[in-house]
């Protein structure tokens, strides 16, 4: 196979113009371009251009993954490889990523919990994925969108199980009024209702990673997009529609409209990854707001002359939407002061080493 038939047959996967310009050097080096399209343990499966591949990092990506030049391959990163057989490859290089997603490192309660892991890639769209009927709760959707938009990903609202509510456009109507926004979209994935308005938001080369916390209906969606069963599915308890784990691991899978949507595991919580700036971003009626605010620095907690205490006084703002925004800032908070007590650990780890101490 020449690079050019490799490279068109990438296409559906979302290879870009860029991709190509950064694979150069790995192309001169007889190495052939792959997107990692599931991870398990030490081992990586990946689309090679007319094949999948299962991959493991060679000797020399090793030692330059310890050495921090190369980053901690992951679902839906671009790479370099060279294949020994069929069906194996050995990974000798990550390309540079459009975005990344890294998994949530302060809880709901304000905890931080080690550093942010990334674990997804070249992601360019998020559908955060809600049980509409056990498990509707407007402070996490809010919760996701932030994270999201801390991390750069557009983001949009799928609510399942429709099926079971007595009145669906309430709940469309409700989430706009505090996210107007946010794309809403209705879905029943056992009988598909909604499920071809969605399809059209999976545009074609594009990659839209589903979020959602277990049970909420996540690989039942990814099979009606899909048109046949490739995620597996569990029953859920019927008193809150719970269910186990069922996705253990991040997938990639090719819709038939040649979109890719990366299904994950549930997450257990929801707390911010990203700066305080990107919460107040988020919340883009109260950002409006603020722009009317006699100081530039206003915290919107009582200064003299601020348009957001002003809306909430009279009644153009819902105390409990200013409320969650004023919880998430605090913990945006939290997680700068946190990696900057981390940079300045890894700062000083490294001049001891340096010093040979």
């Amino acid at each position: 196979m020449n690079q050019k038939t490799s490279y068109e047959t990438l296409l559906p996967y979302g290879w870009t113009q860029t991709n190509t310009i950064d694979f150069l050097p790995y192309a001169e080096q007889g190495l052939l371009p792959a997107r990692i399209i599931q991870q398990a343990h030490h081992y990586f499966q990946a689309f090679q251009g007319d094949r999948t591949v299962l991959l493991e990092r060679s000797g020399t990506f090793s030692n330059l993954q310890d050495l921090g030049v190369q980053p901690s391959p992951v679902v839906g990163d671009w790479c370099a490889i060279s294949p020994y057989s069929a069906t194996r490859a050995l990974l000798a290089g990550v390309l540079p990523r459009t975005t990344t997603f890294s998994r949530p490192v302060l809880h709901e309660q304000g905890a931080v919990e080690g550093s942010a892991e990334v674990v997804a890639a070249n992601v360019d769209q998020a559908a955060i994925i809600m049980d509409a009927y056990h498990d509707f709760n407007m402070h996490r959707i809010e919760r996701f969108v932030a994270l999201l938009a801390a991390q750069s990903i557009p983001s949009m609202l799928v609510l399942t199980k429709t099926d079971l509510l007595e009145d669906p456009l309430f709940y469309r109507v409700q989430i706009s009024a505090r996210l107007a926004d946010l794309p809403v979209f209705l879905v029943d994935s056992l009988s598909l209702s909604g499920i071809e308005q969605l399809l059209h938001r999976f545009v074609p080369g594009s990659t839209t990673m589903l979020l959602g916390a277990s049970g909420a209906g996540k690989s039942t969606l990814v099979n009606a997009l899909m048109g046949y069963s490739v995620a597996k599915t569990a029953m859920v308890r019927p008193q809150d529609g719970r269910g186990r784990h069922t996705t253990t691991s991040r997938a990639l899978h090719l819709l038939p409209n040649e979109a890719l949507v990366l299904d994950t595991p549930g997450l257990r919580v929801v707390g911010m990854n990203g700066g305080v700036q990107a919460v107040e971003d988020s919340f883009s009626d109260i950002a409006d707001l603020a722009r009317s605010c006699h100081f530039s620095d206003c915290s919107h907690t009582g200064e003299k002359g601020c348009a957001v205490q002003k809306a909430l006084q009279q009644g153009n703002l819902e105390q409990d939407r200013y409320l969650q925004f004023l919880r998430l800032r605090e913990e945006a908070s939290k997680w700068e002061n946190h990696e900057r007590r981390e940079k300045e650990r890894g700062r000083l780890l490294y001049l001891y080493r340096r010093e040979g101490r």
